[in-house]
């Protein structure tokens, strides 16, 4: 009951304007962990009634201090729901029973919170309880550039990545190194899960690197050519030079481009690779394959040898790179491994779960606790567990 008197407290300070950042972060998380209650509240159309329900509530709860649980759900809560379903004329009963049914009718939504979250704490199921240990928060600018000559150099968080052009520098010009200082002649650009960094080629080609990614890279291109090569996902904007084609190397693909926006998924844990075009032309290869050529809007998708090629909402597939998360009608066994990156978390889906659908827009900044809410928004009957960076979702 003390639970209950704390979420009754925080509203009350809430509708009033009087909740402080910390209580605003508990009252969120205790609406997380039980999602029915946002409904119940929802139910009030007014503030001076979630007020006064709050007031009748205490009221209430104070003169039956002795026997409150029995009281809220044996007593009052079914009176009230017998009013309510046969709705009798009150005018019948006697000026005490009338007030009696006034004051439980006033707060009635109230003790159905109360009710509800009574009825939770008294579930036996293991599966029923969210404790939300920490909210974990959302990736950052985050990198290693390591060289073959064995230098290894921890990237600054304060800014959005770096250029090879003429020198090693940050996005904003800051010097890290010059060029004759770098004896190295290939560098690797490394992004850790929880990460995301963005560099210019020394060609001038940029390249964003999600989580848990790798760009490995020569620190200035062959006079005929330009090769990379791409471990995870990266959106790659390539200067156009007819003499030398740009060639990206993945764990199954080889992709060949002149000059061109497109995006390639290509993880080593994950059974599907893929290569989507938003702007120009670009020629897919594996092995002994025909050449597949895609237009704008297609995607090559690679899966048990074989190349397949169909149109597909570019935006789904590009989002990230502008700070967003778009899943449509995607299934979770998937989502789950781009929000594992992003926030670096273990997270476990019950295999009845795998295939259920996801749909809705986050931004990337958002901490995971919101993510979470998408995810039930599609069914409210998924549960989750949280053990240190470890979540798993049931049902």
């Amino acid at each position: 009951m003390q639970h209950i008197d704390q979420i009754v407290s925080l509203i009350k300070d809430k509708v009033q304007g009087t909740l402080s950042p910390e209580k605003e972060r508990v009252l969120e998380k205790m609406l997380l962990d039980h999602p029915r209650l946002q409904e119940i509240l929802q139910e009030f159309d007014s503030t001076e009634k979630i007020l006064k329900a709050v007031s009748n509530y205490q009221q209430v709860v104070r003169a039956h201090s002795q026997q409150r649980e029995k009281f809220l759900l044996d007593n009052l809560l079914n009176k009230v729901r017998q009013q309510r379903d046969h709705s009798p004329d009150t005018s019948i009963y006697p000026i005490k029973r009338r007030h009696y049914l006034y004051l439980a009718a006033s707060c009635f939504l109230m003790f159905l919170l109360a009710g509800y979250l009574i009825f939770e704490q008294q579930k036996t199921t293991k599966y029923l309880h969210h404790t939300m240990i920490s909210d974990f928060k959302p990736g950052t600018k985050r990198a290693m550039l390591s060289m073959d000559d064995g230098q290894n150099l921890v990237l600054s968080d304060a800014y959005d990545g770096i250029s090879m052009m003429d020198a090693l520098t940050y996005s904003d010009g800051t010097v890290i190194a010059d060029e004759q200082e770098i004896a190295a002649k290939v560098m690797t650009l490394s992004v850790p899960r929880g990460g995301e960094y963005q560099i210019v080629l020394s060609d001038g080609t940029k390249v964003w690197l999600n989580a848990d990614s790798k760009l490995i890279y020569p620190k200035s291109f062959a006079k005929n050519q330009r090769e990379v090569t791409l471990t995870g996902e990266a959106y790659f904007e390539v200067s156009s030079d007819k003499s030398r084609p740009f060639i990206v190397h993945t764990k199954d693909q080889t992709v060949e481009v002149l000059g061109t926006h497109f995006n390639i998924t290509a993880y080593q844990d994950e059974a599907v690779s893929l290569v989507s075009l938003v702007e120009g032309k670009v020629k897919v290869f594996h092995q002994n394959q025909p050449a597949q050529i895609l237009i704008p809007g297609q995607q090559a998708a690679f899966k048990d040898g074989q190349i397949q090629v169909y149109p597909v909402n570019m935006e789904e597939f590009t989002a990230w790179k502008n700070g967003e998360f778009i899943f449509n009608n995607e299934p979770l066994s998937t989502v789950i491994q781009k929000l594992a990156r992003w926030y670096d978390v273990e997270l476990v889906v019950d295999k009845k779960l795998e295939n259920m659908k996801i749909w809705g827009s986050i931004a990337r900044n958002s901490r995971f606790s919101h993510v979470l809410r998408l995810i039930k928004m599609t069914d409210e009957d998924i549960h989750y567990k949280i053990e240190g960076r470890r979540v798993t979702f049931m049902k």
